[in-house]
Order: C-alpha cells, then structure tokens, then sequence
C-alpha cells in the first residue's frame, strides 16, 4: 500500500535557475516541467531520488508549509487514506493533481507536513 518516499519538495524564488544549479553541480537531470506559470520542476538524481521544486510565494514560511514537504508514494490511495484516519491521523481533503494523480496532504506528529501521492501512470522515467 505504501511505496517510501516519492520526492521532496523545496521552494525557491527562481525555480529554473535552481533546477539548473542542480543540473550543473550536482549531475540531477529535470524530468519533468509543470504547466503552471510559473512553473514547478521535477528533478531526479542519475540513480534514485526525486526533487520536487516549487514557486516561492510572498507570506509564506517554508519550513512547516505545505510547499516544503516528503511525498510518500501509495499504489491504493483511498487504502492508505483509511489507514491513517484509522491511526488518528487528521487528513485535508484529497485533491486531484496533473496526470490524473490524487494528494491528501497531513502533519506528522512533529507538525511537519507530508503528502500521500497517487499517480495511476509514471510520467517521468
């Protein structure tokens, strides 16, 4: 039901040239573009590891927001929702994401923000 990790997320005010700073110092490769505007960059190690880079909004602080977060991977989404709400857990409500993906996002116990994410079909390799 519950895969591990799917990616993090971090916020940056510029997140092409940040994406581009991983690309170039660090060998990550973008995997995967947002439509939005502006848009949010998916980028991967060249083994494992997955980094979600997302638009920096004015008022918001990044370390227990939901744009700093652990995306936990689930193959059952409604499963895995039941399962925390059967351990106390409170969850926000599910909302679909591009590609035909579902999140719920919830806190662990520490307040940090987590996200269960559905994706019916990889859209990166």
């Amino acid at each position: 039901m519950i895969k591990g990790i799917e990616h993090l997320g971090l916020m940056a005010k510029d997140p092409e040239k940040l994406a581009q700073w991983y690309e170039e110092v660090l060998d990550f490769r973008v995997i995967y573009k947002t439509a939005s505007t502006p848009p949010a960059f998916f980028i991967a190690g060249q083994e494992k590891g997955v980094i979600e880079i997302i638009p920096w909004e004015e008022g918001i602080s990044g370390a227990k927001d939901k744009k700093t977060h652990i995306a936990i991977e689930v193959d059952d989404f409604e499963g895995a929702v039941q399962r925390l709400k059967s351990a106390g857990v409170t969850v926000e409500e599910p909302l679909e994401i591009f590609a035909g993906g579902k999140v719920v996002f919830f806190r662990d116990i520490e307040d940090n923000v987590l996200h269960l994410v559905y994706r019916p079909k990889k859209i990166w390799a």
